[in-house]
């Protein structure tokens, strides 16, 4: 099986988010992004806004569905908006790509590290091919992945 090769990056804002597959991150950088979800809460004071509900977020042929979205953000030195951490809470994440369909209990990402972890029974299913493990950690710069916490 492949590494793990899928997931978010940057987007800014009134609550902006981008999702898109880890090996064509630099390529794809910036796009459409749609987000969907029963409420959002923008906190300006914390830079965050908060997803609640059914979320459902796509960018082009990459797509995550949560019960909770949290998205940090602050300005960079040019005095525009950027994404700087992801994090989805309650249960029942799962991100979707061209080739893999990933889900768990919860999903954090740095992006500024540009890295993520999936947690709580985790599953990867690439093709006929599935991978179990408590947690998958992901280096999207260097596309490795490596699942830890039992046995896989």
């Amino acid at each position: 099986m492949k590494p793990f090769a899928a997931y978010l990056a940057g987007a800014a804002g009134l609550a902006l988010v981008a999702f898109v597959p880890a090996q064509a991150l630099a390529q794809q950088a910036g796009g459409k992004v749609d987000i969907e979800a029963d409420s959002m809460e923008l906190f300006e004071e914390k830079n965050q806004a908060v997803f609640k509900g059914n979320v459902r977020a796509s960018r082009r042929d990459v797509k995550l569905s949560a019960s909770t979205l949290l998205v940090k953000f602050a300005k960079n030195n040019a005095g525009k908006t950027e994404v700087t951490w992801l994090e989805t809470s309650g249960g029942g994440v799962q991100i979707v790509t061209r080739t893999q369909v990933i889900s768990g209990d919860w999903m954090k990402m740095n992006v500024k590290a540009n890295t993520a972890v999936v947690g709580g029974g985790v599953t990867v299913k690439q093709g006929t091919s599935v991978v179990r493990g408590d947690k998958l950690d992901v280096n999207l710069s260097t596309n490795q992945s490596k699942f830890s916490g039992g046995r896989v």
